[in-house]
């Protein structure tokens, strides 16, 4: 008798037990696009506007969404490469700014979340094709007021400086890799320059994709390549800044052409 009290009882307690586990936290929602690569900073997100400046002409890219960074940290550990082996590395002045960033009146709509241009397209391009969102970002900040970007990007570009960078990825697992970004001064900015320098993309498909005022591509696909002469550099998509918000279509049709058919190649 005493024997069978006992095994009720255990068979209880892990009943019991399984459910607790199953009432924990609840499914967590599907994502659009999973990230990598570690964060530069900790802080609470707010719905302040801050302007990212694509500074060819006048290329102006202005998210919502900014952090309240205390402190730049030390790059995260990479988390896995995905199974698709493509990576959507992207750059915006908006996740890399002080904290006093002004406002500004252009913004563009990805998935109901206002962003710059550039994480927007990133995240277009992600979407369709499966692949991986990894945001680069610097130690250093950048000021987000128009004028004062174009003058650090101006100043950067004359000097040659390669900005520390402060996020990481393990591009191991990865063959083709789409990096988007604003055209600065007619090209890439410094921190892109910063991206090529730091990774060896020899045997991957690297195709940049970026937003401009005037200038398309500018010297994309030529200084990629001669940063990275082991890759082969296909010639990428170019979006106006002001067309960007209605642009997913025509960055969809692209894809298809490259043979991406909505996540599947």
């Amino acid at each position: 008798m005493k024997k069978m009290m006992t095994i009720a009882v255990l068979a209880a307690l892990l009943l019991a037990g399984c459910g607790s586990s199953a009432g924990d936290g609840g499914t967590r929602p599907a994502q659009t696009a999973r990230s990598v690569g570690g964060a530069k900073s900790e802080g609470t997100v707010s719905s302040e506007e801050s302007s990212e400046a694509a500074i060819n002409e006048a290329d102006e890219e202005d998210p919502s969404k900014t952090a309240d960074v205390t402190a730049a940290e030390e790059s995260a550990p990479a988390e896995e490469s995905a199974a698709s082996g493509i990576l959507v590395a992207y750059f915006t002045p908006a996740e890399n700014g002080e904290n006093d960033a002004i406002t500004s009146a252009s913004r563009v709509s990805f998935s109901g979340e206002d962003m710059g241009n550039a994480e927007a397209m990133a995240n277009v391009v992600a979407a369709y094709t499966g692949g991986d969102l990894f945001s680069i970002q610097t130690v250093k900040d950048y000021p987000l007021e128009y004028n004062a970007l174009a003058d650090e990007a101006k100043a950067e570009q004359d000097a040659g400086e390669l900005p520390e960078l402060a996020t990481a990825v393990d591009i191991s697992g990865y063959d083709t890799v789409f990096v988007v970004y604003p055209i600065w001064w007619y090209t890439m900015p410094q921190p892109i320059y910063s991206f090529f320098d730091k990774y060896d993309f020899s045997d991957k498909t690297i195709i940049p994709v970026t937003t401009h005022e005037g200038s398309g591509l500018a010297d994309s696909v030529s200084s990629i390549s001669a940063l990275e002469p082991g890759a082969a550099v296909l010639d990428g998509f170019s979006v106006k800044g002001a067309d960007v918000g209605g642009s997913s279509e025509d960055i969809e049709e692209w894809l298809n052409g490259l043979g991406y058919q909505g996540g599947i190649r």
